[in-house]
């Protein structure tokens, strides 16, 4: 069986990492660092997240890239991604599932008032606090890919009307799913939750910002879950003040790590996570890399092929 030579450009997983939790066990396949490559005519394929800007050129016959995570917006801009590449994201079902639980985590402690609760044990007193049922408290869902039907779906289950918004409209397994600019005001104006999930496009940049914030409810909880470039970070902390909406949690910011000078890690409004929503392991990326390996040698269609066009 002939050997497909990998190159490493990944910036998230040590490279003895990727070889024991799983390429170890692909004996076809050969990974390398990028300084440990003999032939740069001979590679094809690579697997990476955030590459340096002169990292692909040194490939001259580079046919596919293969990135570590679901979001892909950092190599769509790359220079070196020609239209020759083609770019593939993973598809991890146990990574979405990972997002919906989150996701389900702040929609529940923000309905249920849970997060009240730990300052009444420490004064001691004993109370319940007034919860809707979650057949009265609506969610909004943007973006409607693999996270946020992951997320709708479990989120239905539990009870809550899920709407999603997305680039065409549609419905799944009971749950709309609206597009266009017109469907966003009645949608954040009725949602009690609003769970971004969006890719991280040149339509999608900045969305979160004063004008959407200013259609969400007093009462409504942000989840920011998609990509930093979403929001507007100053929007945000003065649209908190203006209490709409209530209160935000962000497990993603314009600048990773988040500074330790933002205004966002003292706001009391804001919870802050270091973007831990969902993560895909050493073991599934290696999998899911040789199987797609597979699929290209056997000329099969591949999982997870971008589109370009839609950024996505």
């Amino acid at each position: 069986m002939s050997v497909t030579d990998i190159v490493c450009l990944c910036s998230i997983y040590d490279l003895k990492d990727l070889y024991s939790e799983g390429f170890g066990g692909h004996q076809e396949l050969r990974l390398l660092r990028p300084e440990e490559v003999e032939d740069p005519a001979a590679i094809e394929v690579a697997i990476g997240f955030a590459p340096g800007p002169g990292d692909l050129a040194g490939f001259p016959n580079l046919r596919l890239l293969c990135s570590v995570g679901a979001g892909v917006d950092g190599l769509l801009t790359h220079p070196g991604l020609h239209d020759g590449i083609a770019l593939v994201r993973m598809v991890n079902p146990e990574q979405a599932r990972m997002m919906a639980g989150f996701s389900a985590y702040h929609v529940v402690a923000w309905h249920r008032r849970l997060w009240e609760y730990p300052a009444m044990q420490e004064a001691r007193r004993w109370e319940t606090l007034d919860a809707t049922p979650p057949s009265s408290f609506p969610v909004a869902i943007l973006g409607w890919g693999n996270m946020g039907r992951a997320t709708g779906r479990v989120l239905a289950d539990l009870g809550y009307p899920v709407t999603g918004w997305a680039g065409s409209p549609r419905e799944e397994g009971g749950i709309r799913v609206l597009a266009g600019e017109a469907a966003l005001p009645d949608l954040l104006n009725e949602a009690r939750a609003v769970v971004n999930l969006l890719p991280l496009t040149d339509t999608t940049r900045g969305i979160l910002d004063a004008e959407r914030f200013a259609m969400m409810r007093e009462d409504a909880i942000l989840v920011q879950l998609g990509r930093g470039g979403h929001l507007v970070e100053g929007d945000l902390i003065a649209a908190l003040d203006a209490g709409r909406p209530a209160v935000a949690a962000l497990d993603v910011t314009e600048t990773e790590p988040l500074p330790p000078e933002s205004p966002l890690w003292s706001h009391p409004k804001v919870r802050i996570t270091p973007h831990v929503a969902s993560e895909n392991s050493a073991e599934a990326v290696a999998g899911a890399v040789a199987a797609n390996l597979r699929r290209w040698r056997a000329g099969e269609p591949l999982v997870g092929v971008v589109d370009r066009s839609r950024g996505y």
